[in-house]
This record gives C-alpha cells, structure tokens and sequence, in this order.
C-alpha cells in the first residue's frame, strides 16, 4: 500500500506560498488558516479569528493523519507547532515533503503583504512578518531533517526558482547563483543534512 502524502507549504508571510500552491495543486486536501478564517462568522474579529481559524486547522490536520489522507499544509513555520505536525506525519507513515518559499529580505515580504492587502487580502503586521521571517529560517533546519524531499526556492524576482532540492537526505538539484538569499538557503541545506 502507499504512503499517504503530506506537502507543506512554508515560508515566511508574504512569499507566495498560496500563489505557488495555486498553480502546483498537489495531492490532498489543502489546509489553510487564512482559507479556514474567511469562512468564519463576521463577529470574531482580529486576533480571536486567526486562533479559531488555527484551532480548526489544527484539529482538520489531526483527523487527516488519523485518516491517513492525503493533505496539503501551509505555513509560515515560525513556530514548533509546524514541526510537531511533520513529526506526526512522518511517525504515521506519511510520505513528507517541504516547499519553502522565500523572498531575499523581510521588507520585501512587508510590501507584498500590504500589496496583498489593497487587492482585498489579509493584512498582517509589518512587526509580525519581519519577527517571523527569522523564526522560519531558525526552523528550516529542523523541518529538512525530517522531511522525505524538500524545495527551496527564491520568490524575490518575477520568476520563481529553485534554489536546491533535497531528497531521502541528499541534494539532489541546486542553483549556482550567487544572490544572498540563494547562499542563505544552501547553507541551511547543508547544515540540516550533516546529522
């Protein structure tokens, strides 16, 4: 029998997580708190709506791996919680990949949100992204070690590309340009790999 697939969509805010999920459309079934949030009552607002939307997918992850289903994740991984639920997958069987979406500096993720933001999207703040920023590449390390495969890519152009790719713990692919983002990646690729 096959492994159920679990893909997580990480990066820090503003990167084109969803865009890029968008036009790959993995198997499974696609887990997003912003997604989940839209869907909620107009009378929670702010903060108490991002929890609920959290605490919903949080809950929908747990009936999936349970399930053994297929699922598609997105996240900032700014926190363990993303971790935790790569090492429940994978302790269940799952079959774990890792998409992580970047841009080369966090200013540039603060722009795209508020671009986000005047096209109807939701806003979140310049102080939050940039503290996030950090805490997804502190956590790539960790989230590489556990994966099956992972991705790397730099988003900061108008053309995505892949900055390395990882598979069963070895580079498989990687790009030699020399951006700042791009040497920030490999080296996190290279320390998640050295065990």
């Amino acid at each position: 029998m096959a492994k159920p697939f679990c893909t997580f969509f990480a990066g820090p805010n503003g990167s084109g997580k969803s865009s890029i999920y968008e036009k790959l459309q993995p198997p499974g079934e696609f887990v997003n708190a912003d997604e989940i949030a839209k869907t909620l009552p107009k009378e929670l607002e702010g903060s108490a709506r991002q929890v609920k939307a959290g605490r919903l997918a949080i809950t929908r992850i747990n009936q999936l791996i349970a399930a053994q289903e297929d699922f598609v994740f997105e996240t900032t991984l700014s926190s363990q919680h993303s971790i935790g639920v790569m090492e429940r997958a994978k302790a269940a069987g799952f079959h774990v990949s890792l998409l992580f979406v970047a841009l080369d500096k966090a200013e540039r993720n603060v722009e795209r949100v508020q671009f986000r933001v005047a096209d109807g999207g939701h806003d979140i703040p310049a102080k939050t992204i940039i503290r996030r920023y950090e805490a997804s590449f502190s956590n790539l390390v960790k989230a590489l070690q556990i994966v099956d495969e992972g991705v790397l890519m730099d988003n900061s152009r108008r053309t995505p590309h892949i900055v390395v790719a990882i598979k069963n713990g070895k580079i498989v692919a990687r790009s030699y340009r020399t951006a700042h983002l791009n040497r920030r990646l490999m080296e996190i690729a290279e320390k998640a790999l050295v065990r």
